[in-house]
Formats: C-alpha cells, sequence, structure tokens
C-alpha cells in the first residue's frame, strides 16, 4: 500500500509542478514574469522532491502485494511525464531568457504544450488503487455460461499474442520514429547511458552559462530514471545488451512487427501454450474461463502503456525546440527515448511470457495464464 511518505511526496511534487508550469516567464497584464534567478531556483527544489518521489515510488515495486507493484510502475511512468512536461516549459523560459540561439516560442506555441493533468491524476491516486484498476483481476470478466473447446482457447491465445505484439509494434513505431534521425552513435551512446553519466551532461551545461537549460535537461533525465526505474535494474542491464544492435536493424529496414516476433519467440510460446492445452482435461467451464482470461490481457497491455504516448509527446515537444540541438539535450532526449522503447518491449514480453526476455512479472503472460487456469486456480 502507499505508505503516507509516499502520498505526501506524491501530492508536494504534484502541487510543485502546477505551481511551476502556472508561472509566467514573460509579464501579462497585472501579473509580473518571474526572473530567470527564482525560476532556477523552484526548479531545483522541485527537482529533489522528484528525486526523492522517484527513490520512495521504486521501493514499492518489490512490494507484496501485486496490485501495489503495478500502481508503483504506473506511478513512476506518471512522473515521467509531468518530469518532460517541466522540463518542456524550462526550455521554453531559457529560449524567452535569451540562454539559446533561435526564435523563442510564441504564447501560441506555450500553450499547446502537453497537459500533465492526467499523469498527475495518476500521481493523486494511491499506490494499490491505481495498480488494481490494471489487475488482471479487475479486467477479467467471468460470465457464468461461458465455455470453450481446446480448439477455441488455443485461437484465442494466437490473437492475444497478435494483438500484444502489435500493440508493442504500434507503440515502438512512435518512439522510433523519435530517434531514427538521430545519428547511430549517439543512438548507440543513448542505450549504454547510465544516469551519472547524463548528469554530468547536465552539470557541463550549468557550467557553460546554460542556467534555465541545464534545468530542463536535468529534468529529462528524471524521466529517463523514472523510466529506468519502471523497469528494474535486471531488464535494465538486459535492455541495454541488445537494444543497441537492434535499433541498427531497425535503421536498416527491418520490419518492427517482424523483429517483435522473434524478439519474444511467439512460436515456442504458443507450442508450450498447445501442449499445456492438449495435456489438460479441464471441463468446458474452465475452458471457457481460462479463454476470457487471455482474451483479456491485450486490453490489459493497452492499459498499462496509455501513459507512453503521453511521454512521446513531451519529448515531441522538446526535439522542436531549438535548444534540443544541443549535444547534451540531443543525447538526454534519445536516452529517454530509448528507455521507453524497452519499457514497452518488455512489458510486451511480460504478456506473452516471452523466454529469452527478463520478465518484469508484475502480470501473468499468456502461458502462465493458460497454466494457472487449466489448473483451476483463481485467475
Amino acid at each position: 500500500m502507499s505508505t503516507p511518505s509516499h502520498q505526501a511526496l506524491a501530492d508536494q511534487y504534484a502541487q510543485g509542478v502546477q505551481s511551476l508550469l502556472t508561472t509566467p516567464t514573460k509579464a501579462r497584464g497585472k501579473r509580473s514574469a518571474a526572473t530567470p534567478e527564482a525560476l532556477a531556483q523552484r526548479a531545483d527544489n522541485l527537482a529533489s522532491v522528484a528525486a526523492a518521489l522517484s527513490q520512495e515510488t521504486a521501493a514499492h515495486l518489490d512490494d507484496l502485494d501485486p496490485d501495489v507493484r503495478l500502481g508503483a510502475e504506473q506511478h513512476l511512468l506518471a512522473q515521467a511525464v509531468a518530469n518532460l512536461a517541466v522540463a518542456d516549459y524550462l526550455m521554453a523560459a531559457a529560449a524567452q531568457a535569451g540562454e539559446v540561439e533561435g526564435k523563442p516560442p510564441s504564447r501560441r506555441s506555450t500553450r499547446a504544450l502537453p497537459d500533465p493533468a492526467p499523469a498527475l491524476d495518476v500521481l493523486a491516486t494511491p499506490l494499490a488503487e491505481a495498480g488494481a484498476a490494471l489487475s488482471p483481476r479487475r479486467t477479467v470478466g467471468r460470465p457464468a455460461a461461458s465455455t470453450a473447446t481446446r480448439e477455441e482457447l488455443l485461437a484465442a491465445v494466437d490473437q492475444a499474442i497478435e494483438a500484444v505484439v502489435a500493440g508493442a509494434a504500434a507503440n515502438g513505431r512512435d518512439a522510433l520514429a523519435g530517434i531514427l534521425g538521430l545519428d547511430l552513435a549517439l543512438l548507440r551512446q543513448a542505450a549504454s547511458m547510465v544516469s551519472q553519466e547524463l548528469a554530468q551532461l547536465v552539470q557541463r551545461v550549468s557550467e557553460e552559462g546554460f542556467r534555465l537549460l541545464s534545468k530542463a535537461v536535468a529534468f529529462v533525465v528524471q524521466a529517463y530514471d523514472n523510466l529506468l526505474a519502471a523497469l528494474g535494474q535486471e531488464v535494465t542491464g538486459e535492455m541495454r545488451r541488445f537494444l543497441a544492435d537492434w535499433l541498427e536493424q531497425l535503421r536498416q529496414g527491418e520490419a518492427l512487427a517482424g523483429l517483435l516476433a522473434a524478439l519474444f519467440e511467439t512460436a515456442k510460446v504458443q507450442d508450450r501454450v498447445r501442449s499445456a492445452v492438449e495435456a489438460s482435461s479441464a471441463s468446458p467451464v474452465v475452458l471457457g474461463q481460462v479463454r476470457s482470461a487471455v482474451a483479456a490481457l491485450p486490453q490489459g497491455f493497452a492499459a498499462r502503456t496509455r501513459l507512453v504516448g503521453q511521454i512521446l509527446a513531451g519529448l515531441g515537444v522538446l526535439k522542436r525546440i531549438p535548444a534540443a540541438r544541443l549535444p547534451a539535450v540531443e543525447a538526454a532526449v534519445a536516452a529517454t527515448y530509448v528507455g521507453l522503447l524497452g519499457y514497452v518491449l518488455f512489458v510486451g514480453g511480460d504478456y506473452v511470457d516471452a523466454p529469452r526476455l527478463e520478465r518484469l512479472g508484475r502480470v501473468p503472460g499468456v502461458a502462465q495464464t493458460v497454466e494457472v487456469g487449466l489448473q483451476g486456480n483463481p485467475l
């Protein structure tokens, strides 16, 4: 469950984000603009709260309650959305303050910054409640008269795997669209970067006199840290091992859906499920219950990755700001894109029960759902 300290931090962080994002950077009517010095100090204060909240949230990823674990993951994604919104705001403020070359964003364009309100709503939701909304126990219907044959169950498994692969490919394509135009050497560097290296980039930006810009980059790094925390240390290590070479294959024109099917080893999963179904003596009623559980898995994947689009929107805004072409900013943004792609791939692998991928293990995948359900255990 959410501890009082965690929820208090989440509330403090959300209030700080809302307060900062509504601070004018140019005088409007009777409202005076905040000075760059004042904005930088407020950004530092918020960054301290953001770092503490991320650490506190990540500690709940090992909670005994599976709903809390899922809720902690969603809170980390919501923090990434909000941190990128702050980065967008500070980058625009840096341009208005004349820290970087290029035309400052217009008032109209700054109004079009991604709205962090949905993410802040997630942060206002206790961890167990946020996770329960995504839990298989909540999303799976159990019709009283539902029955199925073995072939109908196997067909549902194939459809669920195809839907998860398609969903992962759709999210992955959106992430790839943001990074495939970047230099391959930069992408390789981004795929292997650790937070300390990015923090050194922030320090260099600050030392070069870019006060607000350095604060903006620091919040991009916070978003990257949120994604890595959501993945966990073991999964992050595996992601770095294969993703750099995988990105090169994608740049050479390999189809993402085909690469995902190979990465997830879907044929092996289907063989594993078929063996379990053929060896089972489960009744048509049990087979129907398992089919319902399997059919709900793509819906769970879509719900679990719904914040990915908001993270992509925040990164997209950053890329359109002239300062994004500075090496430190480009590296931080590229690393965050890579981290987001890794999150999508490993969550998809979780739902498919991909044999070769390190599991996040926060939900049962297709194969595990079938095997547990056929034994008559609750789904």
